[in-house]
């Protein structure tokens, strides 16, 4: 199933505050010209599952009453999210994103490089706006993170040796840093303590390393049509993901394959291997985890049911 498809119910709770972000995203490109409206539409039905934004409320619920911040908050985070997949995608040259195809494909690099610098700077125009200075640093100290990962993995590219723990640590910043700043975001703007924000960023930090583990994992096993993009991209892109790098590991014929950019079969071989099994049950390890953070939290359902679907999509 897909994650958009169990969020209908996951996200009923927060559901007014969801609208309230949605009006917010379009207010974004309110002043703008009509083509940079029209990309700005376009990028925006990448956005999809509005997973981050759903963090932010359902944060803001958890620890106390959301306000209107919470509108803004989640706009701010998802503008980073669009901003990041425009970047991405022209980094991987990706065609197409959620069976649709990409700016880069449709217009070159140029275009989406400067839509998500815009669409950044609108971000934090936004941030500027909220009552204190918290958005703002945390939005600028989560760009830095995201930036640093994409770097860090881009530097990576044919390592199938990487340490595994360097794998950890270049997805807790490129992925997982915008889940933690918007749990962390949700809960400081409804009056948490430093001690239970701290408490949810660490719900966000491992919620992110699940998403991209099963990412990784479906970019190994999933079919064109349910995950929107062809599989193999990572391995074909030398991008050192857990189930390729456990793959390298066990098979000598994988590694020596993946090194020498012989990619014929190799998807076959790593799902031999059982690597996509151990990867999938590292995700589940990380859910499980989340989900024992919460710790008694007053919408512990929503989103203990958020981290089962998180895991558990097909794409």
């Amino acid at each position: 199933m897909t994650l958009a498809a169990q969020a209908a119910d996951i996200y009923a709770p927060v559901a007014t505050g969801l609208a309230a972000t949605e009006v917010e995203l379009g207010q974004l490109m309110c002043d703008v010209s009509g083509v940079v409206n029209d990309l700005f539409q376009t990028v925006n039905k990448f956005g999809g599952k509005r997973l981050r934004p759903a963090l932010v409320h359902l944060f803001g619920g958890l620890v106390g009453r959301p306000t209107h911040e919470h509108a803004s908050l989640g706009a701010i985070v998802e503008a980073l999210h669009l901003s990041s997949l425009l970047h991405d995608d022209v980094l991987d040259g990706a065609d197409t994103r959620r069976r649709l195809p990409t700016l880069n494909a449709l217009h070159g690099n140029e275009i989406p490089i400067l839509l998500g610098d815009f669409i950044y700077a609108e971000a934090f125009s936004l941030a500027n706006a909220l009552p204190d200075w918290t958005g703002s640093l945390d939005q600028a100290k989560t760009t830095r993170r995201l930036c640093t990962g994409e770097i860090d993995q881009n530097c990576n590219r044919g390592r199938f040796d990487l340490p595994v723990e360097e794998y950890f640590r270049i997805i807790e910043d490129k992925t997982a840093a915008l889940y933690q700043a918007s749990a962390r975001l949700g809960g400081h703007y409804a009056g948490a303590s430093a001690r239970r924000v701290a408490a949810l960023d660490e719900y966000g930090r491992l919620l992110g390393i699940a998403f991209q583990i099963v990412d990784d994992v479906l970019d190994c096993s999933g079919e064109t049509i349910e995950t929107g993009k062809v599989p193999g991209t990572d391995l074909r892109d030398g991008t050192p993901t857990l189930p390729l790098l456990l793959a390298a590991r066990e098979d000598v014929v994988v590694r020596r394959a993946l090194e020498g950019g012989s990619l014929e079969g190799a998807l076959v071989r790593v799902a031999a291997s059982g690597a996509l099994e151990r990867s999938r049950e590292t995700a589940l390890d990380y859910a499980r985890r989340a989900r024992a953070s919460l710790n008694g939290a007053v919408r512990r359902e929503e989103l203990e049911a958020l981290v089962d679907a998180v895991v558990d999509r097909d794409r």
